[in-house]
C-alpha cells in the first residue's frame, strides 16, 4: 500500500446517514466532519443566502443544548468551525478524542432538534452577524465586490450559481424565521447528510456511537438532484466596476467543465503551468520580464454541477488594462497551439502531487482528511478516490493541456436523479436529555526537540516526525525591523526580500525555478526582531532544498535589476495600503504605540522615501553587518533524524560566517515608554460601511515574571470565541461579525490590542463597550471563578491539536527560538498554566490593563462617524496615513 494511502470504513445508517471512519493515533485528538448536500445552489431566487445563513443559526443551540454551541467544546480546548460553498454546508470540531461522544450528542441534537430552540432572537441575531460578514468579507475590502459580480455574469439566471453564496443584504432582510425552519426540515436530514471521523479512534466504537446519536432520526424526503448544467453564458461579457482601489485588476472567467469529469484534471494542470509560482509562464513573462502587472494567478474552480476557469492580474500604475489583457490571451493561444514541455509538465505534477500529501497530513479542520473523505463521499460518489484521485493527473498529456486552453474561448467574462432509496429510523430512542461524560483521557507526550550546534554558531532545532515524507525548514536570523537604521526604515524586510533574487551562481528565475520544480517555494517573513526563511517539501527532496537555502543565505548578490523590480514592487505595495482600511489601522496603530520613526513603530515596509533611495550599498552593507552575522536558528520538523540533519547542514551551512552569540538592535524603544490618557485618532476612509477599530496599549515585555498571566488574562478578555469581548459585541449586540484581543509579543514592551471591525452606525457604541470591557475587568467585573477555570480547561486541553500538523510545530518550535527559550519550553509552558491561580489573574487585570490609557485608532467615514464620537468627551485627533508612508 501507497504510504500516503488512507484505510477507511464506510457505513450507512438505516436513515440514510452515510458514517465513514479514519483512525490516526498520532495525536489523541478527534476530528468530527458533517457534510450535508445542500449549498447556495439550493435556494431560489430571492431567497437567496439562506445555506450559509443556517450555517450561522445551526451554533445557536437545539433542544437539548439550549445555548450556545461552542461555549461545552470551546471549554475542552476544540477548534470549531463551518462553511458553505454552492454545493454543501460543512460543519467540524477537532477535539481531545475523549470526549467524541460529547460531539456527536451535540451535532446529532442540532441535526434533529434544532427547529425546537430556534426563535426570533437568535434568528435575527445572526442575520445581522452575516450581514457584517458581507460588509467584512466583500464590501469593506479592496477587489471584494468583483467576486459578487463576477459569478453573476459568469453564471447567467436561471443558472444556480448565478448569485453568491453569502446572499444579498435585501434577501437577508426580508428572510422569516418560517422560511429558514422550512430550509432545515428539506435538507438537513440524516439522508441528505455524510458524517466523517478520523483520529485516535477505534472503528467499531466510533460507528457504534454514530448509531447511538443519529440512528433514530427520521430521514428526509427525496431531493431532486442537478446533474450537470451548463452555465448559458454566450459571447464576451465586458464590465467595468468602480471601487476604492489604487490598481486597475483584470478579471477573466470562463465556464468549464463541472468537478470529476474527464477534462478538469487538464484544466488545474494549466493553471499551474500558467500561474503557479514564479517561474510559470505568466508570472516569468509578464510580473518578472515586462514588468507589466504586479501579480498574476490562474485557477480553475471545479464545482458539482459546473465549472469556471479563472485568470486574474493586477496592473502595474502604468500599465493599460488592454494590453495586459492581449499578453494574457496570447498565452493561453500560445500554449493552445504549442503543448507544454515534458519539465513544464512534470514540474506542475510535482507541485500538485506536494499539495496533495500536504493536505493529508491534517486530521481534521479544513480540508484535512476528514474533510476530504465527505468531498470525495458527496460531491464525487466514491469515498476511495482519495487514494487514487491523484492517478487522474498522471495521464494528462501535454496535448490534453494544449486541448484545455484551446476551449478557452469566446465564452468569456472580462472584470468578470436515482431511484429513490427506502430510508427508516430505529423505533427505539435513547435519553437526549443528559450530556454523555467524556471517555478515558488520552495521553499527549509533547514533541521532544533535538539541539545540535554547529562550528561557526549555528544552531539546529529538530522534531522528528514520522508517517508521511514531508519536511518543513525554517531559517530563523536573530534579527528583524527593530534593526532597521533611523534613516532607511523598511531595509530589513527588502533585504530578506532580496535574498532569493539572486546568488552567485543563480538568478532570481533560477531560484524560482528549480524549488517550484521540486515542489516548493521560500517564503520570508520579517518581524520586529527576527526574520525568516521558510520551505517545505518532500523528504526525497531535503537535501536539494537545503543546498538552495545555504546559497540564498551565504551568496546573495542582490542584483541591480532585481532591486529596481523589488522597488517598484514594494512602492506600489506601499502606495496600496490605503486602499485597505485593515492595513491602515496596522501602520497607524503601531506608529502612535511606539512613535513611527521608533524601531519598533516605523512600518516594516519603510516609507516611500527611504525605498526610493535605497541603494545596493545598503543592502550590502546591512547585510554583511547585520544579517550574515545575526544568530541563525535551523528549525526543522518532519521526517529527518538529526543525524542526517548534521550532516547536511553542516555540508550547506557551515561556510556561513560565525554568528555573534548577542546581536542586540542598534536601537531599542524604552522600555517605560509613558502612557498618555485614552484618545481617539482618527483616519478618514470616506464610503466606508464599517470602522475598524485596535484600542489597547503597551505592557510588559516577552521575558517578564507575568508573561503566562497575561497571556491568560487575554485569553478571556478577547482571545477566544467565548471572550468577552466577542461574546459582547457579536453575539450579545450583533455588532460585529468577530472582536478579539491579541499581544504581540517582543522583548521589549509589547501591544496589547482590543480589535475588529463593526458597522459604521454603531461605531460610537462599540467604542463605549469595549472601554467597558477593558475598564471592568480591573474594577468592576473581576474574573470569575467559572471564567478561571473554564479558559484554563480550554488552553490546556487545546494543546495536543496545536501538534497536529509540521506547520504548527514549527510555529511552536520558531517561539523557542526566537526568544532563546530553554529546550524544555514546551513542557514547562503546561506546568506554568496549571499552576497558575485566580489571584494572579485578578492581580495582573488590575496591574497590566490601563484602562484610562487606551490609544484607540478607528479607520472610518468620519463624516458619517465622527460626529457621534465627539460626543463621547474623549480628545479627538485626525490622522493623515501620508505621514507614515511617506
Amino acid at each position: 500500500m501507497d504510504s500516503t494511502s488512507i484505510t477507511f470504513i464506510k457505513h450507512t445508517l438505516g436513515n440514510g446517514l452515510d458514517v465513514i471512519i479514519h483512525s490516526d493515533h498520532n495525536v489523541p485528538v478527534v476530528s468530527v466532519n458533517v457534510w450535508y448536500h445542500v449549498g447556495s445552489k439550493n435556494e431560489v431566487a430571492g431567497k437567496t443566502g439562506f445555506a450559509h445563513l443556517f450555517e450561522h443559526v445551526m451554533f445557536e443551540g437545539s433542544k437539548h443544548h439550549n445555548r450556545d454551541y461552542f461555549e461545552p467544546l470551546q471549554k475542552i480546548g476544540a477548534n470549531v468551525n463551518g462553511s458553505t460553498n454552492n454545493d454543501r454546508t460543512n460543519y467540524w470540531q477537532d477535539l481531545p478524542s475523549e470526549y467524541l461522544e460529547l460531539a456527536l450528542w451535540l451535532e446529532s441534537d442540532r441535526m434533529g432538534f434544532l427547529a425546537e430552540a430556534l426563535d426570533n432572537r437568535r434568528f435575527d441575531l445572526q442575520r445581522e452577524v452575516v450581514k457584517n460578514e458581507r460588509r467584512q468579507s466583500y464590501e469593506n475590502v479592496p477587489y471584494g465586490n468583483a467576486h459578487l459580480r463576477l459569478q453573476e455574469i459568469l453564471f447567467p439566471s436561471p443558472h444556480p450559481y448565478h448569485w453568491p453564496t453569502i446572499g444579498s443584504q435585501k434577501d437577508l432582510d426580508s428572510a422569516s424565521l418560517e422560511d429558514v425552519k422550512a430550509f432545515y426540515n428539506r435538507y438537513y436530514r440524516p439522508s441528505n447528510a455524510s458524517i466523517s471521523i478520523t483520529g485516535d479512534i477505534d472503528p467499531g466504537d466510533a460507528i457504534n456511537l454514530v448509531d447511538k446519536y443519529f440512528g433514530d432520526l427520521p430521514p428526509g424526503p427525496p431531493i431532486d438532484r442537478f446533474n450537470h448544467m451548463d452555465s448559458p453564458l454566450s459571447g464576451t461579457s465586458s464590465l467595468i466596476l468602480e471601487d476604492n482601489v489604487s490598481l486597475t485588476r483584470l478579471y477573466l472567467a470562463w465556464p468549464t467543465v463541472p468537478d470529476f469529469t474527464v477534462m478538469q484534471p487538464a484544466y488545474d494542470l494549466l493553471s499551474m503551468i500558467l500561474a503557479d509560482g514564479k517561474s510559470s509562464r505568466l508570472y516569468n513573462n509578464l510580473v518578472y520580464g515586462k514588468q507589466i502587472a504586479k501579480n498574476v494567478k490562474a485557477y480553475q474552480d471545479a464545482q458539482e454541477i459546473a465549472g469556471s476557469f479563472h485568470i486574474t492580474s493586477t496592473c502595474n500604475h502604468d500599465t493599460d488594462p488592454d494590453v495586459l489583457q492581449e499578453e494574457l490571451l496570447a498565452e493561453l493561444h500560445q500554449i493552445s497551439s504549442s503543448p507544454p514541455n515534458s519539465h513544464e509538465m512534470q514540474r506542475a505534477f510535482n507541485r500538485l502531487e506536494s499539495y496533495h500529501v500536504r493536505q493529508l497530513e491534517k486530521i481534521g479542520g479544513f480540508s484535512g482528511k476528514a474533510d476530504q473523505l465527505n468531498y470525495y463521499n458527496v460531491i464525487a460518489g466514491d469515498v476511495s478516490l482519495i487514494n487514487t484521485d491523484i492517478d487522474r493527473y498522471r495521464h494528462v498529456s501535454p496535448q490534453d493541456v494544449s486541448q484545455a486552453a484551446a476551449e478557452l474561448r469566446n465564452n468569456r467574462v472580462v472584470l468578470e436523479i436515482i431511484p429513490r432509496k427506502q430510508h427508516h429510523a430505529r423505533t427505539d430512542k435513547i435519553n437526549r436529555e443528559t450530556p454523555p461524560h467524556k471517555s478515558t483521557s488520552r495521553n499527549f507526550d509533547l514533541p521532544k526537540v533535538q539541539r545540535h550546534n554547529m562550528g561557526n554558531g549555528v544552531n539546529i532545532l529538530l522534531v522528528e516526525r514520522t508517517g508521511l515524507p514531508l519536511v518543513s525548514i525554517g531559517l530563523l536570523f536573530g534579527t528583524g525591523g527593530s534593526d532597521d537604521p533611523p534613516e532607511v526604515p523598511g531595509i530589513s524586510s527588502f533585504l530578506a526580500s532580496m535574498l532569493v533574487e539572486g546568488t552567485s551562481s543563480r538568478t532570481s528565475q533560477e531560484i524560482s525555478e528549480h524549488m517550484e520544480f521540486l515542489g516548493s517555494q521560500i517564503t520570508t517573513h520579517v518581524a520586529r526582531e527576527y526574520t525568516i526563511l521558510a520551505a517545505e517539501g518532500l523528504t526525497q527532496h531535503f537535501e536539494q532544498i537545503m543546498e538552495l537555502l545555504g546559497d540564498v543565505v551565504s551568496n546573495p548578490t542582490f542584483p541591480e535589476r532585481e532591486i529596481e523590480r523589488l522597488r517598484k514592487e514594494t512602492l506600489s505595495n506601499l502606495n496600496t495600503i490605503v486602499d485597505s482600511p485593515t492595513a491602515i489601522a496596522e501602520v497607524v496603530t503601531a506608529g502612535l504605540l511606539y512613535g513611527n520613526e521608533s524601531p519598533y513603530g516605523h512600518s516594516l515596509h519603510g516609507s516611500k522615501n527611504a525605498i526610493g533611495s535605497l541603494t545596493k550599498s545598503d543592502l550590502l552593507n546591512h547585510y554583511k553587518s547585520v544579517t550574515s552575522v545575526a544568530p541563525l536558528y535551523l528549525v526543522l520538523i518532519g521526517d529527518i533524524d538529526i543525524d542526517k540533519a548534521k550532516k547536511t547542514s553542516e555540508q550547506y551551512l557551515l561556510g556561513r560566517s560565525s554568528c555573534k552569540s548577542n546581536n542586540p538592535p542598534s536601537k531599542k524603544n524604552p522600555d517605560h515608554r509613558t502612557l498618555s490618557p485614552t484618545k481617539l485618532y482618527l483616519v478618514d476612509k470616506p464610503g466606508s460601511p464599517q470602522s475598524i477599530i485596535r484600542a489597547g496599549h503597551l505592557i510588559m515585555s516577552r521575558e517578564h515574571e507575568d508573561f503566562d498571566s497575561f497571556s491568560f488574562l487575554n485569553y478571556i478578555i478577547g482571545g477566544d470565541y467565548s471572550s468577552r469581548l466577542n461574546m459582547n459585541l457579536r453575539q450579545d449586540k450583533g455588532y460585529s461579525y468577530g472582536f478579539h484581543s491579541s499581544i504581540s509579543w517582543v522583548k521589549t514592551q509589547s501591544a496589547w490590542l482590543a480589535r475588529g471591525s463593526v458597522q459604521s452606525e454603531v461605531t460610537k457604541e462599540s467604542i463605549i463597550e469595549i472601554i467597558n470591557e477593558v475598564s471592568s475587568a480591573r474594577g468592576e467585573m473581576p474574573i470569575t471563578e467559572e471564567e478561571f477555570h473554564n479558559a484554563k480547561d480550554g488552553i490546556l486541553k487545546s494543546i495536543p491539536a496545536q501538534y497536529a500538523t509540521q506547520r504548527q510545530i514549527m510555529g511552536q518550535v520558531l517561539e523557542l527560538a526566537s526568544f532563546n527559550l530553554p529546550d524544555n519550553y514546551l513542557d514547562t509552558k503546561m506546568k506554568n498554566i496549571k499552576e497558575l491561580k485566580i489571584s494572579d489573574i485578578q492581580g495582573i487585570a488590575k496591574r497590566g490593563i490601563q484602562s484610562d490609557n487606551l490609544t484607540i485608532v478607528i479607520v472610518g467615514d468620519l463624516s458619517n462617524i465622527q460626529p457621534e464620537l465627539s460626543q463621547l468627551g474623549i480628545p479627538i485627533e485626525v490622522i493623515d496615513i501620508n505621514d507614515y508612508l511617506n
